[in-house]
């Protein structure tokens, strides 16, 4: 009977989250994360085919997190408010993260529909948004997509030790926008 592993499969990709979490992507290495383990590389080659399966399992991992900030978001008064403020509390709390997710190569946005794609949150956010203002999906879209640049620009001011603004002030400027928008007749 062979001897039992030592390391699963989860307690590596664990191990993986917790580095990139902390370091960054670039991090990511067999030879750091079996540093970080305190064990060879040869026990993640044991579980996984490949560090682009690592990379793949730590990117679900991080997607799972930034859904429940979406999901405590859309629990909000208001839901679409409440996302927005997520995204930039994620931002903040998960500076390695928010790149990782947001922030590196390969990522395809386009102008038009910039909405975030790659989210799979993106339809409920959009289902809250039609339904808490009463707005076609064009209309809701069309907001979405430029609070969504505009959230992002946030969310990146606030990858800063000391964020540019509180959370206030983005709460405050979100209505703002968001007024200007609904205002604008979309």
């Amino acid at each position: 009977m062979p001897p039992k592993a030592k390391y699963t499969k989860e307690m590596i990709a664990d191990c993986a989250f917790d580095l990139v979490r902390r370091k960054g992507i670039a991090a990511l290495t067999a030879r750091a994360l079996g540093s970080e383990l305190g064990c060879s590389p040869q026990p993640i080659f044991s579980c996984f085919e490949s560090m682009e399966e690592v990379q793949n399992t730590v990117m679900e991992k991080a997607k799972a997190l930034y859904a429940d900030y979406v999901r405590q978001g859309l629990e909000s008064e208001t839901p679409f408010k409440g996302v927005g403020l997520k995204y930039v509390e994620f931002a903040h709390r998960e500076p390695q993260l928010f790149m990782f997710l947001f922030m590196r190569e390969g990522v395809e946005q386009t102008a038009q529909g910039y909405l975030p794609g790659t989210d799979e949150n993106s339809p409920q956010v959009l289902l809250a948004l039609q339904k808490e203002y009463g707005l076609s999906e064009e209309q809701a879209r069309k907001i979405y997509n430029h609070i969504s640049v505009y959230t992002y620009g946030m969310g990146v001011l606030s990858l800063a030790r000391n964020p540019v603004f509180s959370m206030e002030e983005v709460s405050e400027m979100l209505s703002q926008v968001f007024i200007a928008l609904i205002k604008s007749n979309l």
